[in-house]
């Protein structure tokens, strides 16, 4: 094989793969930041003070005045993830949002006020908050109860990826 189809060869294997990354992205083929099932906040919202418990992740549903059907199918969807965590529940802990006592059926949750009031766009949303009191990821409330097991489901993938990427909490 002579020089110039040596480096013609080579240059073909440099660009070939370069070419079709390019093309990958300009024809939207490549889905960007997909492994989260909830919708990330596009603006800080602090609604719980900082914690130094063990559990540094919080899942917390906000309950204004009273608990609608929605709000007790939300409650049940925690409740129920958060007994299914197993020995990973001490990173956890599940938040009742607004000063109101939660249901005797859930005892699970704590119930706190929150520092500031709750913007409406995450009303009738399950949060997930940090351990700075950061609401990082929102999940729609399950509205019937066909939707309580999706909803969980995606809330538990991303708790496990935080539980297993989280450093703090050792």
């Amino acid at each position: 094989m002579n020089k110039k189809k040596f480096l013609l060869l080579f240059i073909l294997c440099c660009a070939l793969p370069l070419a079709a990354a390019k093309l990958v992205l300009e024809m939207g083929w490549f889905s960007r930041g997909a492994s989260s099932h909830g919708q990330w906040q596009q603006t800080e919202v602090f609604l719980l003070p900082a914690t130094t418990e063990k559990a540094h992740w919080r899942l917390a549903v906000p309950a204004a005045e009273g608990c609608d059907s929605q709000c007790q199918r939300a409650l049940f969807t925690v409740q129920q993830l958060y007994v299914g965590l197993g020995r990973k529940q001490q990173q956890l802990q599940p938040v009742l949002l607004g000063g109101t006592k939660p249901p005797e059926q859930f005892n699970v949750f704590s119930s706190l006020q929150p520092e500031r009031s709750i913007p409406e766009m995450l009303n009738k949303h399950i949060l997930l908050i940090d351990q700075q009191g950061l609401v990082l990821l929102s999940y729609p409330a399950p509205a019937t109860d066909a939707d309580m097991a999706g909803v969980a489901k995606a809330i538990r993938q991303d708790l496990l990826k935080l539980f297993n990427y989280d450093r703090t909490s050792a």
